[in-house]
């Protein structure tokens, strides 16, 4: 099939198809077939078939829009003045408009509309691992992902979040998030302010035994968190030794 508007359209929905497991909306796109002759054209019209319906409708709410609408066009191809009209009315009834030339565009275009602030760049979710509807992440390295990852409902944890989360489950959000900050940084080979890495490590060390201290954690649990600190030590000495 030569390749135009048709073959564009055809690899947007195959894209689509494929990458449901990650956005499942995508499987509400639907094309509007509003295009070519038929041998019942008058029939379709009296339907309701109407000239300037946009391509492509993904009929999801984002941004304060109702859905999106795109026009797919190839090469030098422009809207015609039906189409405009009718994307006009479209962004009056606060739905979003595009007219894209090729699937990248429409990807790009999709994608943007889609993106939720703060959250990890979709074109970046879609590339990750996913195993049964988790998301493996964009990782920091071998230890972590990135932070808003881990704080995503569909992220996978690593061993080492997994470690961290299942043995500080019980400790207070604001004792626990520098410790898991600092053990994340160690991991980089980013240690804490004016710290060298082997006195961050100590920190976190001091920080969770005085939280067993106060209870709030086991010794068994220390253990436990205070491992995956040192492993992260290891990863990022090695790391500051690779530069």
């Amino acid at each position: 099939m030569k390749k135009g508007e048709t073959t564009e359209q055809m690899a947007l929905f195959v894209w689509a198809r494929n990458n449901t497991h990650a956005l499942p909306c995508l499987s509400l796109m639907y094309h509007v077939p509003n295009e070519g002759k038929r041998a019942n054209g008058a029939v379709l019209k009296a339907m309701g078939l109407k000239s300037g319906v946009p391509d492509v409708c993904l009929p999801v709410a984002s941004h304060n829009f109702h859905g999106l609408y795109l026009e797919m066009k190839y090469g030098r191809n422009k809207a015609t003045p039906e189409q405009e009209a009718f994307m006009a009315g479209l962004r009056q009834q606060g739905y979003k408009t595009a007219v894209c030339h090729g699937a990248e565009e429409a990807k790009a275009e999709i994608l943007d509309y889609l993106q939720e602030p703060g959250k990890v760049q979709l074109a970046k979710c879609l590339k990750a691992l996913w195993i049964d509807g988790k998301c493996g992440g964009v990782p920091m390295g071998r230890m972590f992902c990135r932070g808003d990852c881990r704080r995503c409902e569909r992220h996978m944890p690593t061993r080492a979040e997994s470690t961290i989360n299942a043995n500080m489950a019980a400790v207070e959000g604001y004792f626990k998030a520098p410790i898991i900050k600092a053990i994340v940084g160690l991991s980089t080979g980013k240690p804490l302010k004016n710290m060298t890495l082997g006195d961050t490590l100590e920190t976190i060390n001091k920080n969770l035994a005085f939280l067993v201290a106060g209870k709030q954690l086991t010794v068994e649990q220390s253990a436990a968190v205070l491992t995956v600190a040192m492993d992260a030590y290891g990863q990022g000495k090695e790391r500051g030794e690779r530069r």
